[in-house]
């Protein structure tokens, strides 16, 4: 009991050592002020909180470790230090941008595996830890777990809400100011292994993969950081992703079956890497090309305003007002364009009712009670507002 008390607060230090963890602050709050900066010239306000770009993923990022790190401990696996190195140097590269459109495994994972190809050549360079020899184990369970982290990324932009997407405005193809959302999220992901340097030792056999007996071994918490990023002005940005999110799920899928294949036949190691890497950018150009090959639906309309936005804590979000709806009547008074709604709403100052149109056409009533000291514009953003702050 005493050695794996002190091997489980071993591990805490690792990961309290790892740069990752401090990286993962760091990218956090970068994105999130240049989101916020962007937001401010846009609409001259800031829509989402600092570190909104985890909102909604924190905790899936904790249980998905939890659950992985449960079969790698029964199965008695961990990954060679050379190769959680690679994912190290290859996701703080990738995100020097601030942006978290490379943080999928398929490039933290797949580049490292490309790299350590040449690992023969200058494997007697590195220090002792890091010299042990790659066995084919060791490419199953890295080539494994890429696939189980795609699988994640497709969960999380699965599970993306309305309230958390980011709204940019843009300038079409026609030369006007449209609007879109930025779907961007990160989330941490803890992965409890074991270690080949440590005081543990079991003399048991029945661990199914790798036998730990005739070797002392220790704990380490490590720390993968996987996100995504993109934009959708095509359609409702939930309702996108939703259908996105399938991709990453079957890539991920086929990314284990080739893995497992490749224990039996190695060349399928090099094959499941080239797969997860051009299934990933086959998917994101696809997506890209598709979305803008279609008019932005967050543009001026010559009947009714198209929400583009809803701030958190306003009286919008009491009225069940969401991204993509469209304001038709104000108090009973049609609107067309920003003038009119904010006239509208002094109709009465105490009370507003909205006819609204959702994305399926339907048309639904919703009304408040306006109270002191709210926001007096409702809380919702349109693409015009910016125009017309601009004309003036």
């Amino acid at each position: 009991m005493e050695s794996w008390l002190l091997e489980i607060g071993k591990a805490i230090i690792r990961l309290l050592l790892n740069p990752l963890l401090y990286w993962f602050i760091i990218i956090t709050i970068l994105a999130s002020l240049a989101r916020i900066k962007r937001e401010r010239n846009d609409f001259g306000r800031k829509i989402y909180p600092i570190f909104d770009e985890l909102y909604g993923q924190r905790l899936r990022g904790i249980l998905f470790g939890l659950l992985i790190s449960i079969v790698m401990m029964v199965l008695g696996v961990g990954l060679h230090p050379i190769l959680l190195l690679g994912v190290i140097l290859f996701t703080i590269l990738f995100t020097l941008n601030k942006k978290f459109t490379w943080l999928s495994s398929a490039y933290t994972f797949g580049f490292t595996t490309i790299v350590l190809l040449f690992f023969p050549y200058y494997r007697d360079m590195l220090p002792p830890l890091l010299r042990a020899e790659l066995t084919q184990m060791d490419w199953v369970i890295f080539t494994t777990l890429m696939g189980a982290f795609l699988i994640i990324e497709g969960l999380m932009i699965s599970s993306v809400a309305r309230d958390q997407t980011f709204p940019e405005l843009i300038t079409s193809s026609r030369g006007k100011t449209a609007g879109q959302h930025r779907l961007k999220k990160l989330t941490l992901v803890p992965l409890i292994m074991f270690w080949p340097i440590g005081s543990l030792s079991i003399v048991s056999d029945w661990w199914p993969v790798i036998e730990w007996n005739e070797m002392p071994f220790g704990l380490i918490i490590f720390p993968v950081i996987i996100g995504f990023d993109f934009t959708v002005r095509s359609g409702i940005p939930t309702k996108v992703a939703k259908r996105y999110s399938e991709f990453p799920l079957l890539l991920g899928f086929l990314v284990i079956a080739l893995s497992l294949m490749s224990y039996y036949i190695k060349i399928f190691s090099l094959v499941c890497i080239l797969v997860a890497i051009i299934g990933r950018e086959w998917l994101a150009y696809q997506m890209k090309t598709k979305d803008q090959n279609q008019p932005p639906i967050f543009s001026p309309l010559t009947t009714g305003l198209k929400i583009l936005a809803v701030l958190p804590g306003t009286p919008a979000v009491d009225l069940g007002l969401m991204v993509g709806d469209t304001i038709v009547k104000v108090n009973g008074q049609a609107v067309s364009n920003p003038t009119e709604f904010y006239h509208a709403l002094q109709i009465n100052r105490a009370f507003c009712k909205l006819d609204v149109v959702d994305e399926r056409g339907e048309v639904r009533f919703t009304q408040r009670a306006f109270y002191e000291g709210e926001h007096h514009e409702l809380g919702v953003i349109f693409v015009e507002n910016h125009q017309e702050r601009m004309a003036e």
